[in-house]
Parts: C-alpha cells; sequence; structure tokens
C-alpha cells in the first residue's frame, strides 16, 4: 500500500555552501561530472527537491521525516517534497517516470533488480565519482563498502565509478525468544544440527520452531543464503559477486541448503501460513510470544525495537551456525538500500547536497542507531550507545562472524526474482531442490537472457 509524505516548506534566502559552482552533465553515461567553484549568488526562487523514498517498514517513514526536517533547517532555500513507497510499487513508478524523462531528483531504493543495477546498467543515474572522491564518500562509511556496494550495480561485478551509496546495513542473523529458551533450557546453538534440534524440540513443545513470513520471498531468499554459507563458507561463494564464469549454483552447498530447507517444512519447524504473510507481519507474529527463533536482517531493526518497546519481550540475536562447530558462524552482510541521482534530475546539485550533508553523517548515524538500525557510517567506543539490547547484539555479531555473501547479490538480470519464486515454491513442496538450483544456475549462466523455468514477479 503506497504512503506519501511531504515535509514542511520554507524559504527565504540561498544557503551559499549549496551555490559554489555550476553543475556540468556530460550525456555519455560513463562520464562523472564535475562541480566547478564560482561565485556564490542570491536565489531568486525556492528549489524543490523531490525525493522518492522505498521502504516496506512503516516504522522507517516516520524517523526518515527528522532526516528532511534537519536538512530543511539548514538549507532555507530549499523545501523537500518527499514520497514514501513500497519497495515494488517505487520500482515500478520509477520505471515509468525514467522512460518519461521525469524521475525525481532524489531515490533510495533497492541494489537488487529491477532497482539500482538495472537504472545504472540503461544510464539512467549519475555517475557520482568525482563528487564522492572530493567529499571522501568512501572514507566517511565502513571500509570498503563505497565500492563493494557499486561493484554489485555493474554488469561485469566490477565498477570504477560510483553511482549510489548506501547508510545503513543489511545483515542476516536469528532473533530468538529468551523466555522460551529459558523455559526448554536451550543454548545457542553452535551447528546447523544444533539449530534443527532446537526447532524440533519448540515444536514438540506447542512453539513455532522458526518464524517465517515469506509472501514477498526474500525471507526464504535470505535462508538459503545462510545455510549455503553455513556449508560452503563465504570465500567459496565470493566468486559469484563478480561474475565468474566457474562459479555454479548446481554444487553440493546449494542443493544440501534447498533439501534441508524443504525438510524443514515438511517436519512443520516454518510458520504453518509462511507464504501468505510478509516478513513485517511475521515480525509482528513472532513478538506475540509463541516462536524461539526467525532470521531477520538488520534492515527490520526499527520495526524490531517497535515490537520490543510495545511488548517487554526479551529477545536477543545471534549468527547464524556453521555445520561445523569448529568454524566461525557467518552473517550474509551488505549495504542495504542506496541513494541515487538519475540524470534527468532536475535538481541534481540539491540532491548532492542532501547525500552529503544530510545522509552521511555522524548525526544521521546517530539517528539510525536511535532508531535500531546499523549505520553504514562506522560509530565506535562511546559513540555506539544501543537502543536496545538486540541492536548491541547485532554489534556484536558483526565483529565475530565470518562476513557471508548474498547469493542473489550477483548483478545478473532476473536473479533475484528467480531465486525468490523458485525457493517459495521449494518451501511449498511444488518442486524439488534439483530443479531450483537448475533454475538458478541457467539464469546466472546465461547474464539473465535465459528465463527461469517458473512463474515470477520481480523482472519477467
Amino acid at each position: 500500500m503506497r504512503t506519501s509524505a511531504e515535509a514542511r516548506r520554507r524559504g527565504i534566502v540561498v544557503r551559499s555552501a549549496l551555490l559554489l559552482g555550476l553543475l556540468a552533465l556530460v550525456a555519455a553515461g560513463g562520464t562523472a561530472f564535475r562541480v566547478a567553484a564560482g561565485r556564490t549568488t542570491v536565489a531568486a526562487t525556492t528549489t524543490t527537491l523531490r525525493i522518492w523514498y522505498g521502504t516496506d517498514d512503516p516504522t522507517e517513514r516516520s524517523w526518515v521525516q527528522t532526516l528532511v526536517q534537519r536538512f530543511e533547517s539548514a538549507h532555507s532555500s530549499i523545501r523537500v517534497s518527499l514520497t514514501t513507497y513500497a519497495l515494488d510499487d517505487l520500482n515500478t513508478k520509477m520505471q515509468l517516470a525514467l522512460g518519461a524523462g521525469n524521475p525525481p531528483d532524489l531515490v533510495y531504493t533497492t541494489p537488487r533488480g529491477p532497482g539500482l543495477p538495472v537504472y545504472a546498467r540503461a544510464g539512467q543515474l549519475l555517475n557520482l565519482t568525482s563528487y564522492a572522491r572530493s567529499h571522501r564518500w568512501s572514507e566517511r562509511l565502513r571500509p570498503g563498502l563505497l565500492a563493494e556496494y557499486n561493484n554489485l550495480l555493474s554488469p561485469t561485478g566490477s565498477s570504477r565509478y560510483v553511482y549510489a551509496v548506501p547508510y545503513h546495513m543489511a545483515a542476516v542473523a536469528v532473533l530468538y525468544n529468551k523466555a522460551i529458551f529459558r523455559k526448554m533450557k536451550l543454548s545457542i546453538p553452535r551447528t546447523v544440527g544444533d539449530l534443527e534440534q532446537i526447532a524440533k524440540r519448540a515444536r514438540q513443545a506447542g512453539y513455532v520452531g522458526f518464524g517465517l513470513g515469506n509472501a514477498d520471498g526474500w525471507v526464504g531468499d535470505d535462508w538459503w543464503s545462510s545455510l549455503v554459507n553455513a556449508y560452503a563458507g563465504p570465500s567459496a561463494l565470493s566468486p559469484v559477486l563478480r561474475l565468474s564464469p566457474s562459479f555454479s549454483y548446481q554444487g553440493q552447498a546449494f542443493r544440501w541448503a534447498a533439501a534441508t530447507l524443504q525438510r524443514w517444512a515438511n517436519s512443520g519447524y516454518f510458520t504453518e501460513d509462511f507464504g501468505g504473510a510478509d516478513a513485517q507481519e511475521s515480525v509482528d507474529e513472532f513478538f506475540q510470544g509463541h516462536t524461539a527463533l526467525q532470521l531477520v536482517s538488520s534492515t527490520q531493526n526499527s520495526q524490531i525495537l517497535a515490537d520490543v518497546r510495545r511488548t517487554k519481550l526479551e529477545v536477543g540475536i545471534f549468527p547464524f551456525p556453521s555445520v561445523s562447530a569448529k568454524r566461525r558462524p557467518v552473517m550474509p552482510v551488505s549495504g542495504y538500500e542506496g541513494w541515487a541521482v538519475p540524470r534527468a534530475s532536475k535538481q541534481p546539485a540539491a540532491a548532492l547536497e542532501f547525500i552529503d550533508q544530510a545522509v552521511l553523517t555522524e548525526q544521521t548515524a546517530r539517528l539510525l542507531l536511535d532508531n535500531g538500525m546499523v549505520p553504514a557510517y562506522p560509530l565506535s567506543g562511546k559513540s555506539v550507545r544501543p537502543a536496545a539490547p538486540f541492536q548491541g547484539d547485532y554489534f556484536d555479531v558483526l565483529a565475530r562472524a565470518e562476513p557471508g555473501v548474498y547469493l542473489d547479490g550477483a548483478p545478473v538480470p532476473n536473479l533475484n526474482a528467480t531465486i525468490e519464486a523458485n525457493i517459495q515454491l521449494l518451501l511449498q513442496g511444488a518442486e524439488t531442490p534439483d530443479f531450483l538450483v537448475r533454475s538458478v544456475q541457467d539464469v546466472y549462466a546465461s547474464g539473465g537472457a535465459k528465463a527461469t523455468h517458473t512463474r515470477t514477479d520481480g523482472e519477467f
């Protein structure tokens, strides 16, 4: 369901730092623009900056308004028109707006197709490399994050350019109900086998073992990625992000992970109606107190924090265990959605000013932290004051788990939609593990030219 919000409008005089120069846009898709130094002038009219913001988390729609309010307070000549959309709605509207040559001035959306990779590949995003370099964006984020993030937007898996920038992290971990663990005398699992035993015991005791809402597909995708990382180890999976031609989704780890998921579904370890509830509904259901474990992403932390405060349920976070207790646990991790400036933006200078002064700052990192999120801006020491204990667990897990690989992260058209659609069918018993891995491999090996063997709702 689409929601929209328009920030308060103000406007008297121009902020001199904004108009230091003229913005030269070059039509060639791979050419960066530059801001040239010039004389400060006074604006005759107020600038309106149109922002489209994608989120499926209802709690995020409220606190993102703070970014707008702070920016407008510091830029009296700019008023911000902020519209929030559900991610599917945003991507549909963005493709139509880009085709019509009338996109927003700034967009915040997904790094998976049909989002940022599609726009970058079509040459519809501004190349922000020179601006990012001069304003030290890379140094203001977690080490290596900006380059890694933009590599995944490139059709080759390696990019010299910056097209988008994230401001908080997507990190997969396991949320657990501490009351259920105490009552059943359960311990944090050290292996995947231990994890399965917890789900089995929980079900026998009348609880839901693994909370799951997979109507939008991505949680099942995260389960598969986590299991594959647990079996093969992240180092064996990283070639997929570089589009290695020798990489294959048909290896033993991928089949084992698919077979494990299907066995768990057949054993009744997941939420009964997992196909009819989305990820947000499933989190709310977890906080009713009848679910032992739930795979979550740190992108859901704002909602989790709201549920913790509402229900007072005591919860914790632990990393996904490996298949062997001798190996480190894993945590698939990357930047989440990204801020990007369409080439047809009517206010590119104001859009860049917003990213630079409202997004990539310690103040915004603290705002994210206060709302439960894991900022991409690396706060440290006394700067890290978690809003709740579970959020402190996230920082602990980030420090000790092995960073895992998202299997849908390769910049291949249709790959993400293929994985999500086929895993949903796998969990429902409508296809086999062999069918899943063959379908995904067909899309990957063809560079997205060959479709999956089943219907998807993302990019076809």
